[in-house]
């Protein structure tokens, strides 16, 4: 699928990504990079890194963010980033690793 094709049947169907992250700064910029260059639906939860990821993402002030104070898991950031998709009036999320394992 074309990507114009594909960016617009993810904004059509209010479609985001999602990506939890905890302590992923060599990777972390790729990632968000990546999934920008389909589209602008991201939201990161910053899972109470301790590395750079902080710094990382403020060159990304147009990602939606949520930083939270301690890590309390994968499992905890992506049902907090559901619900702040919910409440952003996403109806669909795509979830991926901030490691780059996916393309």
């Amino acid at each position: 699928m074309e990507k114009a094709l594909l960016t617009q049947k993810i904004n059509d169907l209010k479609i985001c990504v999602l990506i939890p992250t905890y302590n992923n700064e060599r990777t972390l910029e790729r990632v968000i990079s990546g999934v920008l260059s389909y589209t602008p639906n991201v939201i990161v939860i910053n899972d109470g890194a301790t590395d750079s990821t902080p710094q990382i993402l403020e060159k990304f002030n147009t990602v939606h963010q949520i930083h939270l104070p301690k890590n309390r898991g994968k499992g905890n950031a992506l049902r907090v980033g559901f619900r702040e998709a919910y409440k952003l009036g996403y109806q669909y999320v795509i979830t991926i690793d901030s490691d780059g394992q996916h393309f």
